[in-house]
Parts: C-alpha cells; structure tokens; sequence
C-alpha cells in the first residue's frame, strides 16, 4: 500500500469518532456460533467491531490494519467495553506476515487483494482452521449507493473460492443486502 492510502485512511479515520457500541457482522456471527473460541486473524479490521464481538466471545484476536487512527478509535471502543484480549496491530497488508499455522480463524471483511492475501490466509490458518470472507461483489458497481471507484475492487460471480482452492467452502453466498452487494466465504482448513 501507498504512503497516500496511508495518508487517506488516516484521514477518512479521523473524521470520525468513537462507534458507540459494538457492531459485528452478521456473516461473522453466523459462521462462529457454533465454534470454540481459540486464536484469531482480523485483516484490515478498520473500527475493529468484528475482532471486539470475537473477544467478547471468548477469543483472543490480533487485529491488523493499515491505520493507526482507525486502530486507535477500535481500541477506545475496546476500553470502553472492557474489552482486553485484543492485540491492534498497524501494519501494511502488503507486509505484514503472520505466523504459520497458529490461527483457529481468519476473517475479512470489505477488502480484497488477490494476489497476496490468499496465501498469507491459507498460511496462517491452523489445521481445521475456519476463513470467514466478506467482500464487494461486482453487483456493488450498479448500485445507486456505491463508494467504489473500480470494478477491481469487486468479485466476479464465483470467484472468491476459486481464491483458496486448498480450503474445503463449508459456506458460500452472493447477496445483495440493504446497504452493499457482496459475495460471503466460509471456508475450512483440510487436518493437514
């Protein structure tokens, strides 16, 4: 990532305050209720609802965006909550390198980077290990509502799984919701 869309999530971060309560997203929450907390991966975790939501629940999350602001606006709202298993992270998704094979979950949500992120998830999952994946499908561009500026920003029909062909699709759905369109991915790590 650029030094300017550093400077431009700052900026768009600092316009902004303090979510007043914890938000998640509900593909996230449909896709853990039934599972054991343990260790998870936020990427790009902006105001950071889904890596707090994931600590109220039990988990431990170390939450990774590129914005210091937006880190530092999830943490107060992590405070405010008393929130405490979460690590914010500020790191550059085009550097950033997890650990192998440590995280129980990974999740995304609104960001895409085909060639890097793929592997650097399918890495950092451990062994049984569950991807949640939320991002815009290319239903978003003819939206009356849509912020995207490109389609390169958008899936094709089908294309999220073609992404990680070494995980098992335990879910998957394209959707056009009340304020974006996306296609949804819920996809298991093979027991090694």
């Amino acid at each position: 990532m650029s030094v300017t869309d550093l400077e431009r999530w700052n900026t768009k971060y600092a316009a902004k305050s303090v979510p007043p309560v914890v938000s998640p997203d509900e593909w996230l929450v449909k896709q853990v209720a039934e599972r054991t907390a343990g260790e998870a991966l936020e990427l790009a975790c902006g105001l950071g609802h889904n890596a707090i939501w994931l600590s109220q629940q039990g988990w431990r999350v170390d939450a990774v965006d590129v914005s210091p602001v937006g880190l530092g606006l999830a943490e107060q709202l992590a405070n405010r909550v008393e929130c405490q298993t979460v690590s914010w992270i500020a790191a550059d998704l085009d550097e950033f390198t997890p650990q192998i094979e440590t995280y129980d979950l990974v999740l995304v949500f609104r960001f895409l980077d085909r060639l890097r992120l793929p592997g650097l998830i399918v890495r950092a999952l451990r062994p049984g290990g569950l991807l949640v994946y939320e991002t815009f499908s290319r239903a978003q561009m003819a939206r009356d509502d849509n912020h995207l500026r490109s389609a390169d920003f958008t899936l094709a029909p089908g294309e999220l799984p073609l992404l990680f062909p070494e995980l098992t699709v335990v879910d998957y759905d394209e959707i056009d919701l009340p304020d974006r369109s996306v296609a949804r991915l819920a996809a298991r790590k093979g027991d090694g």
